[in-house]
C-alpha cells in the first residue's frame, strides 16, 4: 500500500468524480474521495467529508488524509456547482455561492495540498473546467464566469509550479449524460422579459445533456492525464468541446453568435 500513488478526488459521491475515483483505484492508486456529507463507501475508494467552501473543513480533510499517507501525488478538483439562471435574475449572493464552490473551492483545496507537494518536489493537480470556461454560456453566465476564472488561475499556477515538478492540467468537457443538472441552482429573481429565452435555454441544455456522450470518457481522460509523464495543460473532451472553441477562433463574432443562438433555439 505504501508504494501506491495517493489520489484525492473532490466531489466523488457521483458523476465524473465517482467514476474517476473508481477508475483510479482500479489502476492501482490509493484513492480518497470526498463529499460534503458522510457518504457510504465506494468500491476501492475511502470517502472523507469535505466542504470546499469551508477553510476548516478543507484543512481537517487534508490533515486526516496525510495522517494516513504522509503524501499526496494527485489532486482532482472535481467538486462543482451548476446553475440555470439569466445573469440579471441571479442575486449577488447566489453568484458568490457559485464562485465559492467552482473557483475558491479549488483554490482552498489546492493551497492545502501544495505544501506537501512542494516538499515532495512532485505532484499533479487536475482541475475540472468546462467548455463553458472557453465560451460564455447564456443562461449559465456565472457558472461560465467561474470556469473562465479557473482557466486563468490554472494557467498561471502551472507556470509557478514548474520549478517544483508539480504539473497542472485542465479537463474541459462538453455535455455528457450525468445527473449534474439535477442539482442546478434556480433563479433568485424572475423577470417576464426573460420568460421565453429562459425556458428555451433550459430545455436546450436538458436535451443536450440527455443526448450527451458516456461520462466514462471523461473519467478515462482524467486517468490517462494522471498517468502521463508529460501532461498538457488543457484537454477537451467530447465533440462540442472540440469543435465549438475552434469555430469561435475562426468565425467572425457575429456569425459565431448567430450559430450559438441557433444551437440553443434562441430567436
Amino acid at each position: 500500500m505504501n508504494n501506491k500513488k495517493v489520489a484525492l478526488v473532490t466531489g466523488a459521491s457521483s458523476g465524473f468524480g465517482q467514476l474517476s475515483a473508481q477508475l483510479l483505484a482500479q489502476k492501482g492508486y490509493l484513492v480518497f474521495g470526498t463529499s460534503r456529507k458522510e457518504h457510504s463507501a465506494i468500491s476501492g475508494v475511502e470517502m472523507l467529508i469535505l466542504d470546499v467552501k469551508s477553510d476548516s473543513s478543507v484543512q481537517s480533510c487534508i490533515k486526516q488524509l496525510l495522517a494516513q499517507t504522509n503524501r499526496i501525488d494527485l489532486l482532482v478538483n472535481n467538486a462543482g456547482q451548476i446553475h440555470a439562471s439569466m445573469l440579471e435574475e441571479t442575486s449577488l449572493e447566489q453568484a458568490k455561492e457559485i464562485f465559492e464552490t467552482n473557483f475558491w473551492g479549488v483554490v482552498r483545496v489546492t493551497n492545502a495540498v501544495l505544501p506537501i507537494m512542494r516538499q515532495q518536489r512532485s505532484g499533479h493537480i487536475i482541475n475540472m473546467s468546462s467548455v463553458a470556461g472557453l465560451i460564455g454560456a447564456p443562461g449559465q453566465g456565472f457558472y461560465s464566469a467561474s470556469k473562465f476564472s479557473l482557466e486563468g488561475y490554472s494557467e498561471a499556477l502551472s507556470v509557478e509550479l514548474d520549478p517544483f515538478n508539480i504539473k497542472v492540467s485542465l479537463i474541459e468537457p462538453g455535455y455528457f449524460k450525468t445527473n449534474f443538472n439535477s442539482a442546478m441552482l434556480q433563479p433568485t429573481l424572475t423577470y417576464a422579459d426573460y420568460d421565453n429565452v429562459r425556458d428555451v435555454i433550459r430545455s436546450s441544455v436538458q436535451k443536450a445533456i440527455a443526448q450527451g456522450d458516456n461520462p466514462e470518457k471523461v473519467a478515462q481522460t482524467i486517468v490517462s492525464v494522471a498517468q502521463s509523464q508529460s501532461p498538457q495543460l488543457r484537454y477537451r473532451v467530447g465533440n462540442e468541446a472540440q469543435w465549438l472553441p475552434r469555430l469561435k477562433a475562426i468565425l467572425p463574432d457575429k456569425l459565431f453568435r448567430f450559430g450559438a443562438r441557433k444551437r440553443l433555439n434562441l430567436p
